[in-house]
């Protein structure tokens, strides 16, 4: 049937899919009206074929979207007979083990029949929450030594049945959480944008025909791989591999786990093997299989994004992933998960881009293709409460994530608070609307100085914050959950250094209204009063009025050495407030005039000169090779995930 669609036909009917994805998405948004979904787009959509493969999604967030795969497949393996698959119907679901990366993503996925009662395809629309319930407020279940201690998963409902919500269903799922308007409202936007897609797809059979219609979403899929598989054919074989590490602060003490990649590429798959990680946390940072999974699918969208489309298929199709249950990258039930998204997941993503990045390296002609890991670990805060309403409240609060500095590549700086790897169409919020959401003030948002990583192209910058409470005496739950605190996790490439680590911290009683009184607002911290607390990674706190909570999210790593950078696109650095003359002198070597604000040449090359003796004195030979102390016997692929019952 493939054969029949002409040429014409076929990229039309693509192209009025991915419009389709457009739509959807933006009937989430407007719908929705969560600062986090409408203005942040923390959220995705999904066309996926009538197997419950992904075809096409949007460009925003794509585990979101690859939570509805796991979702749709997972219903038409176990609820085909029983409570059945019917037209009108979707299934919603947030549970770790079988369709999200933790459980405040929520996904909702939705069946299309033809007129003849045939499925022949499903819309997904998916978007975190600020809670679904559980012992403490927000995502992150902080102290959880299990699953049991975090927010209860719910596996896949029947939500919508014959096109009518479930009141008894909903309200099981409303009751879990503090924030059960806003829940409500982004349920039904997920509702709308289902069936937005569904009348769109069954719009194009009716002018098309089903044969053509499903015909052109097998063909999108296997023309897709059949792209990959050309430009792996393209890239030379060979096995790279990295170890990344997590700095987790629980109850107190901080551990340090292991994130352990050997990639192998040969001929046109690649396999990721992540023997040698580190045995699963008792609960928060872990990552499910679905987390693991939607990690690598990020990154290998992300970085083969030139020759593909947004097609998660494609790509399942050619990688292979191993790795051990039990371990901290492929947890088994009961270890929790809560911070799936923002722990072992971000370490994943840095391993499997240094990976992919040495392999294009290795390739003179696809060398211009490698990339620096950006981001680093995500900064993230979430507040809840009563808002300057009285009414409840929670959020969110990941600007510094959201906007963290890019990578460096090998010819050119990374983006300066250009965002997360993957997430094309993600942003942060306006200022304005969070202040008049939630009851905070900014004091400032900024591009963060010397927070990109050094090299002869350096990392973007990242962004730090800093707010107080407004217009209300106390902020009564604040849940700070950040890693990268103890060590660098932007990592560079190649003589290039990482970004800067991340910082979290609370600094009580600074009577910042006298200093509105008078005119002033601070911009540093130390232009307040008051007592610094530097808070862990992972923790509860609370903020009173007159408290500040600042934050700063790590720029990307740098590429190269940075005593090879241009002194002119360094002073132009300082000139911008990126870097500080200070940082300049010490990492890059080059020496600026007091007198004139230029370069003095004669000075940086003496300053170069030093830095490469000392480097000399303080080199030592290379370490042997050590498998991790956490190595684990290698572990069988995981064909379908699924919950390990106790």
């Amino acid at each position: 049937m493939l054969r029949l669609i002409d040429p014409v036909t076929f990229e039309v009917l693509k192209h009025r899919l991915w419009a389709i994805t457009e739509e959807g998405a933006a009937t989430l948004r407007n719908v929705s009206g969560s600062p986090t979904v409408s203005q942040s787009n923390d959220c995705n959509v999904a066309i996926l074929n009538a197997a419950g493969e992904g075809v096409m999604i949007g460009a925003t967030l794509p585990t979101h979207a690859l939570s509805c795969i796991h979702t749709a497949k997972y219903v038409l393996k176990e609820y085909k007979e029983n409570p059945g698959i019917n037209p009108d119907d979707m299934f919603l679901s947030n549970d770790p083990y079988i369709s999200t990366p933790h459980q405040t993503c929520v996904v909702m996925v939705a069946p299309i029949f033809s007129d003849d009662q045939e499925l022949i395809a499903w819309a997904g629309a998916g978007i975190h929450v600020a809670d679904v319930g559980g012992p403490v407020p927000g995502q992150v279940a902080v102290g959880a030594q299990s699953i049991y201690q975090e927010a209860t998963p719910m596996p896949p409902v029947k939500m919508v049945e014959r096109g009518s919500i479930r009141k008894d269903i909903e309200q099981d799922y409303l009751i879990r959480s503090r924030t059960r308007g806003q829940n409500a409202l982004d349920m039904r936007a997920k509702i709308a944008s289902n069936n937005t897609i569904k009348r769109r797809v069954l719009e194009m059979v009716q002018r098309y025909g089903k044969d053509v219609v499903t015909g052109v979403m097998d063909r999108i899929v296997n023309l897709a791989e059949a792209r990959l598989r050309g430009v792996l054919r393209e890239l030379p074989d060979g096995v790279w591999s990295h170890t990344s590490y997590l700095d987790y602060n629980d109850r107190g003490k901080t551990t340090f786990y292991t994130c352990h990649i050997t990639m192998t590429k040969k001929g046109e798959n690649l396999i990721f093997n992540f023997d040698g990680s580190s045995p699963q946390a008792p609960a928060v940072i872990n990552c499910t299989y679905v987390a693991l999974e939607s990690s690598l699918m990020v990154v290998m969208l992300a970085l083969f994004g030139y020759a593909i489309p947004l097609c998660p298929e494609a790509v399942l199709r050619v990688i292979e992933t191993k790795a051990e249950p039990g371990t901290v990258v492929n947890c088994s039930w009961p270890a929790g998960a809560s911070k799936g998204t923002t722990s072992m997941s971000q370490t994943i993503r840095h391993a499997a881009t240094i990976c992919l990045s040495k392999m294009f390296a290795a390739s003179a002609e696809h060398h211009h293709r490698l990339l620096a890991v950006c981001q680093g670990q995500m900064a993230a805060a979430e507040l809840g409460g009563r808002d300057q309403r009285g009414e409840p409240f929670g959020g969110v609060f990941i600007d510094t994530a959201l906007a963290g500095g890019y990578g460096a590549r090998s010819f050119k700086d990374g983006i300066d608070t250009g965002g997360m790897i993957g997430g094309a169409e993600v942003s942060i919020p306006n200022v304005e609307t969070n202040e008049f959401r939630y009851p905070i003030l900014y004091l400032l948002r900024r591009q963060q100085i010397d927070s990109g990583g050094p090299g002869q192209f350096r990392g973007g910058a990242g962004l730090s914050i800093m707010v107080t409470p407004h217009d209300v005496e106390r902020i009564p739950d604040l849940a700070l959950h950040s890693h990268g605190l103890e060590i660098p996790t932007a990592f560079g490439l190649y003589g290039g250094y990482p970004g800067s680590a991340n910082q979290s911290v609370i600094k009580r009683d600074t009577k910042i209204e006298e200093l509105f009184k008078a005119g002033a607002i601070p911009q540093e911290l130390n232009q307040l009063e008051g007592k610094i607390e530097i808070t862990p990674g992972v923790i509860s706190s609370y903020l009173n009025r007159g408290d500040i909570y600042y934050c700063l999210g790590c720029g990307g790593g740098g590429y190269g050495d940075p005593l090879e950078r241009d002194p002119e696109l360094v002073l132009k650095d300082i000139q911008n407030g990126i870097v500080s003359r200070e940082w300049a002198r010490r990492t890059y070597g080059v020496v600026v005039s007091e007198k004139n604000g230029a370069v003095n040449l004669n000075a940086t090359g003496v300053r170069r000169q030093a830095i490469s003796r000392e480097r000399q004195k303080s080199a030592t030979l290379p370490i042997p090779f050590h498998q991790p102390v956490a190595a684990r016997p290698a572990g069988k692929r995981i064909e379908s995930p699924g919950r390990k019952k106790p």
